[in-house]
């Protein structure tokens, strides 16, 4: 019974992850015996399959604790930058107000008005000087 290469090869792939039937069994052990290429890659397959099996993740016991002290300090760090955003937030939402409340009643923006110079008599101003 003469069987085609490609189904050997997927036969043989099937082999690695599950077990084949007898008849499965006999079609693959044909395809070998009748294709050296087929037999080649039994081989590397054979070599690949027992390196990687050989391979052991390096093992890191401390590995989840130190992963839990990671997430808290990005956690605590979050929290910071959220409350500093807010705070800025908050600033530059007092100081848009004020200008907004001093512009509304004086009707400019100039520098002496934000200073509260404008409204400053010259009697006001020597008082301040005599401080």
């Amino acid at each position: 019974m003469a069987i085609n290469e490609e189904k050997g090869r997927q036969l043989l792939l099937r082999s690695l992850e599950e077990s084949l039937s007898a008849e499965e069994q006999a079609e693959l052990l044909a395809a070998l015996a009748g294709s050296e290429n087929l037999r080649r890659e039994q081989q590397q397959l054979g070599k690949m399959r027992s390196l990687l099996a050989n391979l052991q993740p390096p093992t890191a016991p401390d590995f989840p604790d130190r992963l839990m002290i990671q997430l808290r300090e990005r956690q605590q760090e979050a929290r910071i930058i959220t409350w500093v955003t807010r705070v800025a937030a908050a600033g530059l939402l007092i100081v848009a107000l004020a200008l907004l409340n001093l512009y509304w009643t004086e009707g400019s923006l100039d520098t002496d008005t934000i200073l509260g110079l404008e409204s400053l008599s010259p009697n006001d101003a020597l008082t301040l000087m005599d401080y």
